[in-house]
């Protein structure tokens, strides 16, 4: 195996330094959301962080129903069959 010189040792330990600072940032990023979260007595939820519309579904209860979803999937998977045992 070949030995890493000084610059080698060098730019690990750069690289290592700021993969440290990027993750502390991440790290404190995320913290207000996290202590909000584990406070006695919150509803354990954190606020929305991207789509609202989603967040706005899973409240509201108006997921869509997946077994009316496969149906509607099988007869669409039917009728492209159907449509292309003439073109074989």
């Amino acid at each position: 195996m070949k030995k890493l010189g000084p610059f080698g040792i060098l730019m690990v330990l750069v690289v290592l330094l700021i993969v440290l600072l990027l993750s502390g940032k991440a790290w404190k990023a995320a913290l207000p959301a996290a202590q909000q979260a584990l406070k006695p007595g919150s509803s354990q939820g954190v606020p929305d962080h991207g789509d609202k519309a989603a967040g706005d579904a899973v409240r509201s209860g108006n997921l869509p129903d997946l077994k009316a979803m496969g149906k509607s999937t099988d007869q669409h998977t039917q009728q492209v069959k159907d449509a292309s045992k003439g073109q074989d």
